[in-house]
């Protein structure tokens, strides 16, 4: 399946995606000192430079990669409790430009990550109600890493689509294999 990273960083999500059997055609991303790390890490997945926020509807710089799926995490730092949690401040409004452009896109499958306070935001809840208007069906999770195998206590919302389906389709899936206890890190002996 191929898939577009937008917001990739430094392809946190383009590893994953790729060790699991996709193949990452291109990831976006605006931040230069993040790009730099995306080509050093990943030398056979093109990533772009592209101002996100600049995004108006065209999406032909999309359509060239012929997606099946785009994932992402639009940045967090307006929802996360670490941060002022103001959605006002401009980076919140990119999760609506992530669902701007899978929804112009119409890919079978996106999946979309982000902290676990997005779920309280206006931000995220008209994101999520303009990808239900398009047709896709939603599976929303929050993740602890500590319960996937990650010695770090982290949660972590995903939203899944897949367009013409129904909602929670994929609930059961994604929460199958996790651990019933907590991964720590242990200290050095």
């Amino acid at each position: 399946m191929r898939v577009i990273d937008l917001f990739a960083g430094c392809g946190g999500l383009s590893l994953g995606f790729a060790e699991a059997g996709f193949e990452i055609v291109a990831a976006i991303d605006n931040w230069e000192p993040a790009i730099k790390v995306y080509r050093a890490n990943f030398l056979d997945h093109p990533i772009i430079q592209y101002d996100l926020s600049a995004f108006q509807g065209d999406t032909t710089a999309f359509e060239k990669f012929q997606p099946d799926m785009i994932i992402g995490g639009p940045p967090c730092q307006d929802f996360s409790s670490a941060g002022k949690r103001d959605e006002t401040l401009g980076r919140a409004d990119l999760t609506n430009t992530f669902a701007s452009i899978v929804t112009a896109m119409q890919t079978e499958w996106f999946v979309m990550e982000n902290v676990e306070r997005a779920l309280k935001s206006d931000t995220y809840k008209a994101a999520y109600r303009r990808f239900q208007e398009a047709g896709y069906g939603l599976t929303q999770v929050v993740l602890d890493a500590s319960l996937c195998g990650v010695p770090q206590s982290r949660k972590r919302l995903f939203l899944v689509g897949h367009l013409r389906d129904s909602n929670d389709a994929l609930s059961a899936y994604l929460t199958s294999e996790l651990s019933c206890k907590h991964r720590t890190l242990l200290p050095p002996s």
